[in-house]
């Protein structure tokens, strides 16, 4: 059957629009005669002769090229959506990619960093570790010096508590000797009393004046300007030294050791004894008194050497040493010239 102009300007058509549509798919085609058909695609349209064809049935074939053509242009737009969903996933993980290597490189100087911080503290656990290990070393070496020190605090301390008792003994016995002392010089003053009333009574005349005598004594006893001046001056020089009970000198001291002292200057003896010194001076009022008289306190157990303006000087007490103070420091018995 011969082909007429309007058959051939048909398959032209038909050549045409499958060139440009399938360049744009990529797909390859094969030219077979004068037709043109998809390689590798399922052909939708049945295949024709177009020599034998008419003119309808090629325009029936191709309305199914066509037909099949819209199928293929939709395919590949549907394909191009595809891709483009391909390349932009492609573009994410390209940049995800891209970043994750920047954080990566960031994480491992981290780690880096890390590790020199760790081996810094390491080390400065092991500084610590070691002083730590020092100082147990010394308090255990404390521990042990404490040990012996409470030891022998232990051996000192009974030491103390037993001077402790000594001291109480010794203190008893010396207010049991002082008090013997007082008793055996009260019985001495008892026993010279008796004697002397004793010869009054022999001799009445001789006592009556013997008995104005002595209230003159009492009242203006004699004053030895000179003996008492020196008595005054050899006592301040001893000013400053230690009393020490029973002691009379040359740098130590008691009470009646001093006065004692003091007058052996000027060549006057008297007792190491309050008591006696006591009963061998004179007595005077308090109005009369004078530089290097004597007073006399706490029962004429203590005294000291008048040195005017109302002031004595004395030596007062263990632990204490001979020193000056006023005249009414304690309770006075009486005021004595020698």
């Amino acid at each position: 059957m011969a082909q007429t102009c309007s058959d051939t300007v048909h398959i032209s058509r038909a050549s045409a629009i499958l060139r440009r549509t399938t360049a744009f798919a990529g797909i390859t085609l094969v030219t077979v005669g004068t037709v043109t058909v998809f390689a590798g695609s399922e052909a939708h349209a049945a295949e024709i002769d177009y020599d034998d064809a008419t003119s309808s049935e090629i325009q029936d074939h191709l309305d199914e090229l066509e037909s099949d053509r819209d199928a293929a242009d939709a395919q590949l737009d549907d394909l191009g959506q595809r891709l483009s969903a391909a390349q932009a996933v492609v573009d994410a993980a390209a940049a995800d990619y891209g970043a994750t290597d920047i954080q990566l490189g960031q994480v491992t100087e981290a780690v880096a960093a890390a590790e020199d911080e760790l081996d810094a503290k390491v080390s400065t656990l092991v500084y610590y570790a070691q002083e730590q290990s020092d100082r147990y070393d010394e308090a255990a070496h404390a521990s042990t010096v404490a040990e012996k020190l409470t030891a022998q605090i232990d051996q000192t301390q009974a030491k103390v508590d037993g001077l402790d008792e000594e001291i109480d003994e010794a203190e008893d016995a010396y207010d049991e000797a002082a008090a013997a002392e007082a008793e055996a010089e009260a019985e001495a003053e008892a026993e010279a009393e008796a004697e002397a009333e004793a010869e009054a009574e022999a001799a009445e005349s001789e006592s009556s004046s013997s008995s104005s005598s002595s209230s003159s004594s009492d009242s203006t006893a004699s004053y030895s300007s000179d003996a008492a001046t020196a008595a005054v001056e050899f006592a301040k020089d001893q000013l400053g030294e230690s009393y020490v009970y029973g002691a009379a000198g040359p740098d130590t001291w008691d009470c009646s050791g001093l006065v004692m002292g003091a007058y052996a200057v000027s060549g006057i003896s008297l007792d190491h004894s309050t008591y006696s010194i006591w009963g061998s001076t004179s007595s005077i009022g308090r109005g009369d008194l004078q530089p290097g008289d004597l007073v006399f306190y706490n029962g004429q157990s203590h005294m000291g050497i008048y040195i005017g303006d109302g002031q004595v000087l004395h030596a007062p007490s263990s632990g204490d040493v001979v020193k000056i103070s006023d005249i009414d420091m304690m309770g006075i018995d009486g005021y004595r010239r020698v």
